[in-house]
């Protein structure tokens, strides 16, 4: 992203609040408009001491220009941006303490006939996949949910289920995430997503994979009382690309795949994260 600089006058202090107030608003969205004074002092910080390798007084007008070239003022955002996510990452993943539910909660759901799939351990005698660009979804239904022998019972998750992660994007905004399935074994239950290869490196999957696993920490905390249920939650995502390399794999034989991808996932995206 290009941030745009009014270069009509320009010395330190204008940098600053020029700087922060990119910082701490994302287009027409205010992150942390509140905090802009805050924002201009870790900038300060970064630049005089850090940006550059060494102290640099930019008080001094011969050494300031240099902040008024645009690539240099937009790594220097980009990094304080990242960072200060990065900072308040525990707030992202909003977890609180829940309660079980029932699938049959919601008796019945809605399918389209021509984008369902009969299914033998669901409580649901179809279940549906996504209208467009759908053949990965009904693939897994069919032929790996509907057929391991591991795989007790499961659901396409739907929005009348109200299962929704809360969590902040990149930008800091705050969003509800539904995950695709949830699937019964005899040892644990599991949230699954499914996704497109052309999305797996989308910075903000990276940040619903880091959610979802922190919620399924926290459910795994919440005895099912009244319950004959696993107590163990795990979040798992599979690529299109990976479920066709080992097609005809089953549940079971795909957990660890799917658990190197998401901790691939993870830990590409912290990499990416610069700290100061």
């Amino acid at each position: 992203k290009t941030w745009k600089l009014d270069n009509d006058y320009f010395d330190y202090s204008h940098f600053l609040r020029q700087a922060s107030k990119a910082v701490s608003t994302r287009g027409e969205t205010s992150i942390l408009s509140a905090k802009q004074a805050e924002i201009a002092g870790i900038i300060d910080d970064y630049v005089s001491d850090y940006c550059f390798g060494e102290y640099i007084d930019f008080s001094s007008p011969e050494n300031y220009p240099v902040l008024n070239y645009q690539p240099v003022f937009d790594h220097i955002i980009e990094t304080i941006s990242r960072t200060i996510i990065k900072l308040i990452e525990g707030y992202k993943f909003e977890v609180k303490k829940g309660v079980w539910g029932k699938l049959s909660d919601v008796p019945r759901i809605m399918v389209r006939e021509s984008k369902s799939v009969e299914t033998e351990r669901s409580i649901y005698p179809k279940n549906g996949y996504q209208p467009r660009g759908g053949g990965f979804e009904r693939d897994f239904l069919q032929d790996v949910l509907n057929n391991s022998s591991d795989v007790l019972a499961f659901a396409k998750l739907d929005r009348r289920h109200k299962l929704e992660i809360t969590y902040r994007d990149e930008t800091g905004i705050l969003r509800k995430y539904e995950v695709d399935f949830i699937v019964k074994t005899p040892d644990k239950m599991y949230l699954v997503e499914t996704k497109a290869d052309k999305d797996i490196d989308n910075p903000n999957v990276a940040v619903k994979v880091q959610a979802a696993t922190a919620w399924c920490e926290q459910a795994s905390l919440v005895p099912p009382e009244g319950m004959e249920q696993p107590r163990g939650w795990e979040y798992l995502i599979l690529s299109e690309g990976l479920y066709k390399d080992n097609k005809g794999f089953s549940f079971e034989a795909l957990l660890p795949l799917c658990r190197g991808l998401r901790d691939n996932i993870v830990a590409k995206a912290k990499s990416q994260l610069f700290l100061f």
